[in-house]
């Protein structure tokens, strides 16, 4: 599978999801009309601009944990270049965003549901994710003309510090949450 072709084919998915994201803002009055066709055109763009943001940046991640696995554990992953790394990451990057909103929802509503504690959570978080990228890996691996092959236990390794990055970064991002709405709720002195 080439770069261009699956760069080509993710903006063209990702163009058609910002019409249809528009079209449905339009229809719940969440976007007021556009004053022209320009500004419309435009309001698509931004959206797609937004989704591409959102799936570049687990991509260039992935792509760097891969460069790191290979670096502290030797030659677990091997590619035949830097487009063909760049392919597989961005790859699985698409899958486990699909399918992450879905195990979120779920896993969401299940510890909500049993008022599961917090560190609870983080673990069955941790341990659902990493699934997810570790199959996700599995699949892509199993396309033909995928230029990149992981030997041993290097898709394990690879999914493990992909999952443990993700839920740090979450972890760290609710830490901030926290302490921001601390400041703004403590009584200000006169």
């Amino acid at each position: 599978m080439s770069f261009s072709y699956v760069i080509l084919m993710t903006f063209l998915v990702l163009l058609l999801v910002s019409i249809m994201l528009y079209t449905f803002f339009r229809k719940k009055n969440i976007v007021d009309e556009a004053p022209g066709a320009f500004v419309a055109v435009l309001l698509i763009l931004l959206i797609c601009f937004s989704l591409s943001i959102v799936i570049a940046l687990p991509t260039v991640m992935l792509y760097l944990v891969s460069l790191g696995v290979n670096f502290l554990f030797g030659e677990y992953i091997i590619y035949d270049s830097f487009f063909s790394l760049i392919t597989f990451s961005l790859l699985v990057s698409i899958i486990v965003i699909f399918w992450s909103f879905i195990v979120l929802f779920i896993g969401k509503g299940i510890t909500f549901l049993l008022k599961v504690p917090k560190w609870v959570t983080y673990i069955l978080e941790f341990f659902a994710s990493w699934a997810l990228i570790y199959f996700s890996i599995k699949y892509v691996l199993h396309l033909e003309k995928i230029e990149v092959s992981i030997w041993g236990n290097g898709a394990l390794i690879l999914s493990f510090f992909v999952s443990f990055l993700y839920i740090g970064l979450d972890i760290i991002s609710s830490a901030f949450d926290q302490k921001n709405q601390n400041i703004e709720e403590e009584p200000h002195i006169h």
